[in-house]
């Protein structure tokens, strides 16, 4: 299936983003890198699609419309640009990770794996670890970091994944929590691992990711949170309405390594702070919306998830214009 890889950022070219433009070279995937205004002027790829502010403008959306500058969101014009160049898979990370070489491989929806047998939180990664290490996700509530044991069906089954999520070495996506207790972090996952999560709970996130076009709309980065916040706030979205439409979603093992940028961790503590207090209640509240595993309005139930979230002041009411924008793009690119 065609395949697009997306990316943002504000940082001058580097060593990541240009084995990305290797590999989607050989592979003949299109690599879209969205910048902002923080991006170098003089950003230039020898394959590859970089599109800066003004030619984002141009692609006539209506969220690059309106979405504002200096926001991780904007990653939203780089999903509506892979579906108007008709790629059937989009593939996301981000600029301080470097793809190992079964990164490219064919992304299909089809996999033979276990599945969890939990349906509460689970903290998915000590599934992938060699060794025990006292390490989580982002996004997993703190006091479910070690609460639950997982428990696995012994039965391997073929399911449809529309959704895979990929872990990464070295570095990978943790909290500023164990980032301030961990000075150095250096982590290795099992390679060829893969588990759906069935109808447990794990974050989402947007370091390596594998989407597929029929679940598209569920994509959309919030605008209105932290940018520590977005990706985790729009996974507990898709998670929710994906469970409740009896959709499968794969865990597998790393196929990058992270090489992350300076970051200031008090900064992404404060950020991420509303997940510290709120994740477990959020999921709670979402889950609570009427989804019907029969309908397949994912439109519907993702304007409601984002209603509920601005009653829970997770999101301003703002957001509603910049979902709307989204959703009247993505209607057009499905058609």
């Amino acid at each position: 299936m065609k395949t697009a890889l997306v990316i943002t950022t504000i940082n001058k070219l580097n060593q990541n983003i240009i084995k990305f433009s290797s590999g989607c070279k050989k592979k003949n995937w299109d690599l879209i890198i969205i910048g902002d205004k923080k991006t170098p002027k003089n950003y230039y790829l020898k394959y590859g699609n970089y599109l800066n502010l003004i030619d984002q403008k141009k692609l006539n959306f209506n969220f690059s419309k309106i979405c504002p500058i200096n926001n991780y969101a904007r990653k939203n014009i780089g999903y509506l640009y892979a579906l108007k160049m008709c790629n059937n898979v989009i593939v996301e990370t981000d600029d301080d990770n470097f793809p190992k070489k079964n990164f490219f491989s064919n992304r299909i929806t089809i996999h033979k794996s276990k599945e969890i047998k939990n349906k509460s939180w689970v903290n998915i990664y000590d599934l992938f670890l060699y060794n025990s290490e006292n390490i989580w996700p982002r996004g997993l509530p703190l006091d479910q970091i070690k609460k639950t044991k997982i428990r696995i069906n012994k039965l391997t089954k073929f399911n449809e994944f529309n959704l895979q999520q990929g872990l990464a070495d070295q570095n990978p996506d943790v909290d500023a929590i164990y980032r301030l207790i961990h000075e150095n972090i250096n982590i290795k996952f099992k390679k060829n691992y893969k588990i759906s999560l069935g109808r447990s709970y794990s974050p989402i996130n947007s370091q390596n990711t594998t989407w597929f076009k029929e679940i598209s709309p569920l994509m959309y980065l919030p605008v209105t949170c932290s940018m520590r916040c977005t990706d985790i706030i729009r996974g507990y979205v898709a998670l929710n309405i994906l469970i409740k439409k009896n959709k499968k979603i794969l865990f597998h093992g790393a196929n990058l390594i992270q090489n992350r940028n300076v970051h200031n961790l008090f900064n992404d503590f404060d950020q991420e702070s509303i997940l510290y207090l709120k994740s477990k209640k959020i999921f709670e509240k979402l889950n609570k919306l009427n989804i019907k595993s029969n309908n397949s309005n994912l439109y519907k139930y993702l304007e409601n998830s984002y209603k509920l979230l601005i009653r829970l002041r997770i999101v301003k009411k703002i957001e509603l214009k910049y979902l709307r924008a989204w959703i009247k793009d993505i209607k057009i690119r499905l058609r």
